[in-house]
């Protein structure tokens, strides 16, 4: 006989409790995890550009030594317990469980900050281009599938930052900025590369931690910051520029304590307000333009930098349009050093200037179409205080 089966089952007793705040904020995180982890890599980004400073800071600069320091520490501690093969018990356990979280953290602080300060020196395309890479690993290295990558990662993330982070230590303790110094910090990082590997072998007895895995990482690093070097896609750190204008004329007050700037520029139309002056400059045959900048360096800082100049010919493409101009450049200053260069307009088209380190890496440039005119009553003028 066939039991009779009940066509509608029965509500069951209890009802699901929903879900909390949290945890449904906790799993729809989990779900856009990728859209999560940029969207906190631009706020940190943002954030650190308020409160990273000034890069030749005495603390700032002892803080990221020792973020340094810990990260290489964590590593080996890593190391230790992963070739154990246990994690360990109680308290030092408790406080080993942490060791990847923290070491990605510094690393991750440290990547944010050299970001930061890359960005405001960087000027071109290939400066571009290498913050964009940059801010990649950056977004990367907050992804779970990228840390377990293992060693890897973390001695390659552990290289770039020595490097990078000598790479202004060392311009702000010399107190110019030259071609060496950069150079001396890929070698540095390589050899802080080799010298961990060395160490861990010592007190650490692995088979697997070998040439490919500890040290090729680092020294690929290494070898693609030396080529970026070379290719003018490393931004001049520790410079940065703060303002850069072009003026019909710069005059100079030296009679108070702190020298005064007469820019006189070209008054914006009422009529063309949509026109950008910016971009247009507007002069006689043969007038001067005048390069005005503001580039901030390191207490006592004492180097040069150059301004060069450049005309779009319609048939030769960019061509030097005179010499560069080297003048001095000093630190301390938080606005930044002001000085000025300028050349000669004997025909109208694009103009472009660059303003160079001492080591030849542009720290900003400024682009511009001459208008030449016959009579200077057509040009109207304006002056700011500086």
């Amino acid at each position: 006989m066939t039991p009779n089966v009940p066509d509608v089952v029965p509500a069951p007793t209890g009802s699901l409790r929903p879900a909390s705040r949290a945890e449904a904020f906790r799993q729809f995180r989990e779900r856009h995890h990728i859209a999560f982890e940029i969207a906190f890599f631009f706020a940190g980004f943002l954030f650190d550009v308020v409160l990273l400073h000034r890069i030749d800071s005495t603390p700032l600069l002892i803080h990221q030594g020792t973020y340094l320091v810990l990260s290489a520490g964590l590593l080996f501690i890593d190391h230790r317990i992963l070739v154990s093969g246990k994690e360990p018990e109680g308290f030092k356990g408790k406080l080993a469980s942490y060791r990847l979280w923290m070491m990605h953290f510094f690393l991750g602080t440290l990547l944010n900050a050299f970001l930061v300060f890359y960005f405001r020196a960087s000027s071109g395309f290939f400066a571009g281009i290498f913050l964009v890479a940059l801010a990649g690993v950056i977004v990367l290295n907050e992804l779970p599938q990228f840390r377990k990558q293992g060693p890897i990662v973390r001695v390659a993330l552990l290289s770039f930052s020595v490097t990078s982070y000598l790479a202004y230590l060392l311009p702000v303790l010399w107190g110019e900025l030259r071609s060496w110094q950069y150079l001396t910090a890929v070698a540095m990082g390589s050899i802080a590369t080799v010298v961990l590997w060395v160490t861990f072998r010592k007190f650490t007895k692995d088979p697997l931690w070998t040439v490919q895995r500890a040290v090729v990482p680092g020294l690929i690093v290494q070898a693609v910051l030396a080529v970026l070097y070379i290719a003018d896609a490393i931004p001049p750190v520790p410079l940065s520029l703060k303002h850069i204008g072009l003026y019909h004329s710069v005059t100079v007050d030296s009679t108070t304590t702190r020298k005064h700037y007469t820019l006189t520029s070209e008054a914006p139309s009422h009529l063309l307000f949509w026109r950008d002056t910016s971009s247009s400059y507007t002069a006689l045959p043969g007038e001067k333009v005048f390069a005005f900048v503001r580039i901030f360096a390191p207490a006592r800082f004492a180097d040069r930098v150059s301004f060069a100049w450049e005309f779009h010919d319609p048939k030769k493409g960019w061509i030097e349009w005179g010499k560069p101009f080297p003048l001095a450049l000093t630190g301390g200053n938080e606005e930044g050093y002001r000085t000025f260069a300028s050349t000669t307009l004997s025909r109208a088209g694009d103009y472009r200037v660059h303003v160079l380190s001492a080591d030849g890496r542009e720290i900003g440039n400024d682009s511009f179409t001459v208008n030449l005119i016959s009579d200077p009553i057509d040009l109207q003028l304006q002056t700011e205080v500086d």
